[in-house]
């Protein structure tokens, strides 16, 4: 099955500053929350487009099954590190209060809304169960992007097919400006912050564009930095991930359009 050139999939949809982007871009955006207090905000600020049919919030936890309940651990006051892990959700020694969320899978959200050409993942510490999930669907997205955790991440998107990778700082990206001419949808004005994804697919610079075994090297690198001087290693990186038949298809379609 193609990818749909038009859809997007947010998994962690949170606050919904990445959706409101994707939607201005002019992309139709399936969200997953696991909150159901963020769903209903977001239900509030994308009215218009839910209505549309460009925007559908679903709220549930992503999860190894699908249709069982979860417990899921809310952080009150890092609401962003909410997880269906406890651990994770509370790693700033945070009081946790808890909900229980029903489950699906990645397949399911393939089987009702269609394949997206992208995938933003961020569902705190259980990004390995997104990239697992890929891996074992036949079905394949253009461009994907994960919190980068581990090389086992990489790893496994290689396994799936994917064969170029990008690691971007989530911290820096404040200075990154709006493409123009944009290369994927429309012009966005915005100032992406640190509880944004930032730019995805044909927007991320060509040049960064890696092999798995130069990504990995560059992610070591990274860390032990970070080990060594948090000033100098500053930041939080995600793995983006796409397959240079994709890149190339692409280009060409955006070159005819221009």
């Amino acid at each position: 099955m193609q990818a749909d050139r038009n859809l997007i999939f947010d998994l962690g949809l949170h606050r919904g500053e990445d959706s409101d982007y994707y939607l201005r871009k002019g992309f139709r955006v399936v969200a997953l929350e696991a909150n159901p207090e963020l769903v209903r905000s977001a239900a509030s600020r994308f009215r218009s487009e839910t209505r549309a049919g460009r925007f559908t919030a679903v709220q549930k936890a992503l999860w190894k099954t699908s249709g069982d309940i979860v417990t899921f651990h809310v952080n009150p006051e890092k609401d962003d590190w909410s997880s269906v892990l406890e651990s994770w959700a509370g790693k700033g020694g945070h009081a946790l209060t808890t909900i229980q969320v029903e489950t699906l899978t990645l397949s399911d959200l393939f089987d009702a809304h269609g394949v997206p050409y992208y995938v933003k993942c961020d569902i705190e510490g259980a990004d390995d169960v997104f990239v697992d999930q890929l891996v074992a669907d036949e079905r394949m997205p253009d461009f994907v992007s994960v919190e980068a955790a581990s090389l086992d991440l990489v790893s496994k998107l290689a396994a799936k097919g994917y064969d170029a990778f990008q690691l971007v700082n989530q911290a820096t990206l404040w200075a990154v400006p709006a493409m123009r001419p944009p290369r994927e949808g429309d012009v966005v004005e915005v100032t992406f912050n640190g509880h944004m994804s930032g730019p995805f697919g044909l927007e991320l610079p060509e040049r960064r564009w890696k092999d798995r075994t130069t990504i990995s090297e560059l992610f070591e690198s990274f860390i032990r930095l970070n080990q060594y001087d948090d000033l100098l290693g500053f930041g939080w990186v995600d793995f983006h991930a796409t397959t240079r038949e994709a890149l190339s298809k692409r280009k060409a379609e955006t070159a005819s359009l221009a």
